[in-house]
């Protein structure tokens, strides 16, 4: 009968994600947001043949500023008892959306001590992510492995990253970089496994734009996160302007 209810199973590309949720769900978000001035940036990175994106330019500049502040390299682990594990390089997580199956999908990589790789290759990297058939992926075909799996199974997968910070830091990072989010509106509420996320805005005519960030309470307080929202856009401002010159 067609007014009866139906319902289906949940497919696997909403399975990680949900998986994902769970796993973060006992951070607690602190977030901060600012308007940087990347005129100068943005004009360096579009004199090249080929424009570095933003999101490449971002990795590169969380990377460089987690080697100053250790807190980016930081997980919160709350299992078998709370304590602080502090990577020694940057893990910076980037999430791409692709066309999976008739349908679209977020997947994600992780990019390990990035401050020490420069952004052109970064944004090399990043293109193959986008453009690579997704079986040729690892991180993208270990996604969907997992998500086929039963979920008491996959939700003890995912219990490691609440005990082990090393993998953590292989399989989520400690900073995520979005380039899925929409142009238009900001990010108000997150739930996340990873210690910082950061989302881009778009470019105003002015030259300014907007970067949020979003942290683990655990971690810091929003005046840390201000602080190191600010170092970011010192970053993107001076180092990674001068490294796009010096290409």
């Amino acid at each position: 009968m067609r007014w009866l209810p139906r319902s289906s199973s949940v497919p696997p590309h909403r399975r990680w994600i949900a998986d994902i949720l769970h796993s973060g769900g006992t951070a607690h978000i602190v977030g901060a947001d600012m308007a940087v001035n990347v005129a100068h940036i943005e004009a360096a990175r579009r004199s090249r043949p080929r424009p570095v994106s933003w999101v490449s330019i971002s990795i590169r500049a969380a990377a460089l500023a987690a080697a100053k502040w250790p807190e980016l390299r930081t997980a919160y682990l709350p299992f078998p008892w709370p304590r602080l594990y502090v990577h020694p390089v940057s893990a910076v997580t980037v999430l791409v959306e692709r066309n999976w199956n008739g349908t679209r999908a977020v997947f994600f990589d992780t990019v390990k001590g990035a401050e020490r790789v420069p952004v052109g290759r970064i944004d090399l990297w990043l293109r193959w992510l986008r453009h690579e058939r997704i079986e040729r992926v690892g991180a993208f075909r270990r996604a969907i492995r997992i998500a086929k799996l039963p979920l008491l199974v996959r939700r003890l997968l995912w219990a490691t990253v609440q005990w082990s910070g090393r993998m953590r830091a292989r399989y989520i990072g400690n900073i995520a970089i979005s380039s899925v989010a929409p142009a238009r509106f900001s990010v108000v509420q997150i739930s996340s496994p990873v210690s910082f996320t950061v989302f881009l805005g778009p470019v105003s005519p002015d030259g300014t734009m907007r970067i949020q960030l979003f942290a683990d309470h655990r971690l810091v307080d929003g005046l840390a996160a201000s602080r190191i929202l600010e170092d970011i856009g010192r970053i993107v401002n001076t180092i990674i302007v001068a490294e796009l010159a010096a290409e």
